[in-house]
């Protein structure tokens, strides 16, 4: 009870235009990128600023709404452009902004003739690589819808030797591609491997590029040739069949190609990593909304074995409390309905992983805190009387971050030999 008493006392809506060849542009250290979620972060911070300018009502009319002659008539001055977009980046005047909103609607109304005419005129200019790559970025994204075809054999060269940004815009292109022709996007695509431009040049010899566009490819096969699907996995070096398999987009994969996807992976990934496959597909069931119901629909589907429920099942206990755990606390009702789960796809287990969850909960950073984890925990050791749900919470990395209320919790572990284990770890 004392324990008890001590945890408990430490205890612009503006919708604005789309910019997302923005979002590109933004992105101005261009070196440093290497991930589709590093141009969504800049484009963001980007899309912020002008989203409070608009809001607040004080970026200034174009100039062809005062003037009554239309701006779209006059040349761009792209070697002006990387300094404006710099300065929009920085805090910007409001002119800056309003000339990037202007030359957003500019892009969307070029052809592709235009486009490419302006891709021309940059590659003549007198930039930096960064700069040059930034100005292509923001021109690819409306050229790649009217061809994507083109996009791809123009800048193939930069899917590796760029920064990040073209190639993944050029992954995009071929996503459009392949849902006009795959037969003919897979064979362009096979031609590149052959030529080399899929070489990686990172160290561990993967590329990060080649991945994106093998997992386009088998999200195809996945409903089309689930033979052809197989050899191509095959093929694959084995320490990079389960990192390609997992960049396709599971949830948005149809039940038949979802079981598809459980049989490559059973047959094809190493069998060190299958568990940590089913797991990966847990989160993304879990994390779309569908919660426990949907992740034993899968499992049952596939007729999953034990282990692979296992292995669902923690990871998606963890997703569940961490999602709870930023959003506010968790209740016992919450944390006794995981439980109730768990006993079903993962009997024995349930206090461990309810232990492990709870300390990720913890941890996350947001309003549910180790204190109100401690809690249930300790109400979950007294309700069954093992040390199992205390013992995997305090190994979990926040118990190293409330070292104090940690080993005044693993006092509380009624086998020695466990405490001991514990109390030593935590020093």
């Amino acid at each position: 009870m004392d324990m008890q008493r001590n945890l408990s006392c430490l205890k612009a809506s503006h919708m604005i235009p789309p910019l997302s060849a923005l979002i590109l542009v933004g992105v101005w250290n261009a070196s440093q990128m290497r991930s589709i979620s590093s141009l969504e972060h800049d484009g963001q911070e980007l899309r912020g600023k002008i989203s409070v300018a608009l809001a607040s009502g004080s970026v200034p009319d174009a100039p062809h709404a005062k003037g009554g002659h239309s701006a779209a008539k006059d040349a761009i001055d792209w070697k002006r452009m990387p300094a404006a977009m710099a300065a929009v980046r920085n805090g910007g005047e409001k002119a800056q902004l309003r000339a990037m909103i202007d030359l957003q609607q500019r892009l969307k109304n070029m052809t592709r003739e235009e486009m490419i005419a302006a891709l021309d005129e940059i590659a003549g200019l007198d930039l930096s690589d960064e700069d040059r790559e930034a100005l292509i970025a923001m021109i690819l994204e409306p050229l790649i819808k009217l061809d994507p075809q083109y996009a791809l054999a123009r800048f193939v060269d930069q899917i590796e030797s760029g920064s990040g940004s073209v190639g993944w815009q050029l992954a995009t292109a071929f996503e459009q591609w392949m849902k006009k022709d795959s037969a003919g996007a897979i064979a362009w695509f096979d031609r590149q491997i052959a030529e080399g431009k899929f070489e990686s040049r990172t160290l561990d010899g993967k590329s990060e590029m080649r991945s994106k566009f093998e997992s386009e490819v088998l999200e195809n096969l996945l409903s089309s040739d689930l033979a052809a699907a197989a050899l191509r996995i095959q093929a694959l070096p084995e320490d990079q069949r389960r990192e390609i398999l997992e960049q396709l987009p599971f949830t948005d994969l149809s039940p038949n190609e979802q079981k598809a996807y459980a049989d490559l992976v059973r047959q094809l990934i190493p069998a060190d990593e299958r568990e940590g496959s089913f797991a990966n597909i847990a989160e993304q069931l879990a994390s779309s909304g569908g919660g426990y119901e949907k992740v034993s629909l899968f499992l049952d589907s596939v007729q999953a074995s034990p282990a692979e429920r296992a292995a669902a099942a923690k990871q998606t206990a963890t997703s569940q409390f961490e999602m709870l755990g930023r959003d506010g606390d968790i209740s016992r009702a919450e944390a006794d309905s995981l439980r109730a789960w768990l006993d079903k796809q993962a009997p024995g287990q349930t206090d461990s992983i309810t232990g492990k969850a709870l300390a990720e909960a913890a941890q996350a950073g947001g309003k549910f805190d180790f204190e109100a984890a401690s809690e249930l925990v300790l109400q979950y050791q007294k309700s069954s009387g093992s040390d199992d749900v205390l013992v995997a919470f305090l190994e979990g990395y926040s118990a190293h971050s409330n070292l104090e209320v940690a080993q005044q919790l693993a006092g509380m572990i009624s086998d020695p030999t466990l405490r001991e284990k514990i109390l030593k770890q935590l020093k």
